[in-house]
C-alpha cells in the first residue's frame, strides 16, 4: 500500500472568544485526520491566546488521496478542559490541504459551526504542515503480525523524517 506521513503543526491560536462564565481557558487542540485523531495538551497558562508548538505525525493513504481528487481533510477543533463537567467546545477550523504542496504554513479563521453565538470573530488558528513522499506500507491482510505491520509503519515513518530533514538541510545549503 502506498501512503504519505504528514507532519502537521498546531503552533497557538490567538484571540479566541472566551468561553468560561467562571475561571480561567485551558485550550487544547483535537486534530484529526483520516479518521485518526491526536490531541494538544491544554495550555493553562495563556486563556485566550493558546501556545502549544506540537507536531503530529499522520500516516494518509495514497489512495485516499487519490479519492479526494489531492486533498487532505483536517480538522482541528478547540477546547476549553474543565474539572467537573465535559469540556466546552469553543470553535473549528477544516482545511483541505493539497497534497501537490508539499509544505504549508498559514493563519485562519477560527469558526464556531452550528452554534448561534453572537460574535462572528472566534479568533484565529496558527499551523503549519509538511508531506512526504510517497512511501509503500506493506499490506496489513498479509500473514505477518498487527505488531509487524505497526513496527514497518514506524520504520516508514523513521525513513520519512529522514527524508524530510536531508532536503530541508540540501535546499538550506543551495539557499546559502
Amino acid at each position: 500500500m502506498e501512503a504519505r506521513c504528514l507532519d502537521f503543526t498546531v503552533y497557538s491560536a490567538s484571540d479566541l472568544v472566551d468561553v468560561r462564565k467562571y475561571g480561567e481557558m485551558k485550550v487544547y487542540a483535537k486534530v484529526s485526520v483520516e479518521g485518526k485523531s491526536q490531541f494538544t495538551e491544554a495550555d493553562v497558562k495563556n486563556e485566550t491566546n493558546p501556545e502549544w508548538n506540537t507536531t503530529f505525525r499522520f500516516i494518509v493513504p495514497e489512495e485516499n488521496i487519490i479519492r479526494a481528487e489531492g486533498k487532505i481533510s483536517i480538522k482541528i477543533e478547540l477546547f476549553c478542559k474543565r474539572s467537573l463537567s465535559n469540556d466546552k467546545y469553543i470553535g473549528e477550523v477544516n482545511l483541505s490541504l493539497d497534497s501537490q504542496s508539499a509544505k504549508s504554513s498559514n493563519t485562519c479563521l477560527v469558526d464556531r459551526n452550528g452554534t448561534n453565538y453572537k460574535s462572528s470573530n472566534f479568533g484565529t488558528l496558527r499551523y503549519s504542515s509538511v508531506l512526504g513522499d510517497k512511501i509503500i506500507l506493506a499490506d496489513s491482510s498479509s500473514s505477518s503480525s498487527s505488531q509487524d505491520y505497526v513496527n514497518k509503519i514506524n520504520i516508514a515513518s523513521i525513513g520519512a523524517t529522514i527524508l524530510s530533514t536531508v532536503v530541508t538541510v540540501a535546499v538550506a545549503a543551495t539557499e546559502i
